[in-house]
């Protein structure tokens, strides 16, 4: 299998996952979660999907992540409706905060340059 046939599938599953999970029913669910990135197998029968929650409190993260979690069967059901494959991959799901440390490491440039500006005034 060629590897761009491969990123082509995975940016396609992206956006048939990203489609459903903001599709679903659940309020939990709403504006808090998003499909950053999906990898699949060499042979396409397993897909590697990255899943960040936007929530600032770790018991509501987990909430939202079990969910998802339990809705697996619906994701895995919407890639074999929407993407044509001999067999829809078995789906895992990977909690990303790749996002979220990207914003922690701008609050804290932001102090550090903050502190600094402070200290250099003071001289």
């Amino acid at each position: 299998m060629g590897m761009y046939r491969r990123e082509m599938m995975e940016s396609e599953i992206m956006q048939v996952l990203s489609t459903a999970v903001r599709n679903m029913k659940d309020p939990r669910l709403e504006g808090i979660v998003s499909v950053t990135r999906v990898e699949l197998s060499k042979d396409l029968r397993y897909a590697k999907v990255y899943i960040s929650v936007f929530e600032n409190d770790e018991e509501k993260r987990k909430e939202v992540f079990n969910v998802i979690e339990k809705a697996k069967g619906y994701l895995k059901t919407q890639v074999a409706k929407n993407i044509r494959t001999f067999k829809a991959p078995e789906i895992t799901l990977i909690d990303d905060r790749g996002i979220e440390n990207a914003f922690e490491m701008e609050k804290l440039f932001k102090k550090i340059k903050k502190d600094e500006k402070r200290d250099s005034e003071s001289k």
